[in-house]
């Protein structure tokens, strides 16, 4: 009697259970659909996603059925490609700089270099683009790397500053379409050309020498020198302004990144570097020397640092990372990081 009594009321209770559960299933598929609201509203609720099954119930009817995956993500910034365009000589282009200094309702153009050419272009409509001028050098040995556009201070008029690896810098103006000026100094390859952001005539050069040098382009004095004692130890590689132009921050292949101050000294001879006469004085211009960074670190990165750049406050760097996978291949990767100033 005691196993009959056990038997039934077993059979009950799983027959009152089964649809409870059954029921708690129709409330989870009851659910409206949040898929279409989550892409609408963003990025919010596109991480949260559940699975339901039979076997995994709950009673709480506020469970979200998975987003489908055959819709993409809409993306709210949209670019593609409009042109694109291959140089002839056949070389790697190194450099490519916009110059932001025109003004307002004049054609935007950006220069480029790349062997011994140095090509300057002129953004149309519809994204198309129009070849305006074309600079070989002489030497056909010649390897552009680097560019930079600045202005002449009394006439507004452009002009653009670019070297490589025989160490000229050379100024070219595209309104007289001549090689103005040229500046010898590294003694080997120049890597990067940096304009002042307050001074159009203050031009910063990095090179193979472990130096950085700060140019007037207007009386073709070498203003400063940044590099020696503790300054870096292999090739500079990159260096840039920051908003003001008080600090540069620089890096190359010792691994380092390094800050320097524009400290009263070189203000200083940047001022002199416009009034000083050397048929007066019978004097060379003194330029100034700066071995020490106010700061330096090389435990940021395991490479060399090939790029730096300012954001406000902040500094981005990137160094290329040459990884070799279990099967032997080698798998190259950029890896940057940001830097604050304390």
């Amino acid at each position: 009697m005691s196993g009959s009594e056990t038997g039934p009321g077993s059979q009950n209770e799983s027959k009152s259970t089964y649809p409870k559960r059954r029921r708690t299933v129709q409330q989870v598929l009851q659910v409206p659909d949040t898929s279409s609201q989550a892409e609408e509203s963003g990025d919010d609720n596109d991480d949260v996603s559940s699975v339901t099954s039979t076997e995994d119930c709950s009673d709480s009817p506020n469970v979200m059925r998975k987003r489908p995956r055959g819709k993409p993500r809409k993306c709210k910034l949209q670019f593609r490609c409009t042109n694109f365009l291959k140089e002839d000589h056949g070389q790697p282009i190194f450099g490519i700089q916009f110059n932001y200094n025109t003004k307002e309702g004049y054609p935007i153009n950006f220069a480029t270099v790349g062997g011994n050419r140095v090509t300057i272009y002129e953004c149309l409509k519809e994204g198309k683009l129009k070849v305006v001028q074309a600079y070989i050098d002489a030497d056909t040995q010649e390897n552009f790397y680097t560019c930079a556009w600045t202005y002449e201070d009394v006439s507004g008029q452009a002009l653009l500053a670019v070297a490589g690896s025989r160490g000229i810098i050379r100024i070219i103006s595209p309104t007289t379409m001549q090689n103005i000026k040229h500046f010898v100094g590294h003694g080997n390859s120049v890597n990067e050309l940096k304009f002042h952001p307050r001074d159009p005539n203050m031009l910063l050069s990095v090179g193979k020498d472990h130096s950085l040098r700060l140019w007037n382009i207007k009386t073709d004095f070498c203003v400063a020198i940044l590099g020696g004692v503790d300054g870096h130890r292999d090739e500079v590689l990159s260096a840039d302004f920051n908003i003001d132009g008080s600090r540069v921050m620089s890096c190359g292949m010792d691994h380092s990144l390094k800050l320097w101050n524009m400290n009263e000294m070189i203000t200083n001879a940047m001022t002199l570097s416009y009034n000083y006469d050397v048929s007066k004085i019978k004097k060379t211009f003194p330029t100034v020397r700066n071995h020490f960074p106010d700061f330096s670190t090389r435990d940021i990165h395991r490479n060399y640092v090939d790029c730096v750049r300012w954001f406000g406050d902040f500094v981005l760097s990137k160094v290329h990372v040459c990884q070799r996978s279990p099967s032997g291949c080698k798998s190259h990767n950029f890896e940057s990081k940001i830097l604050t100033k304390k």
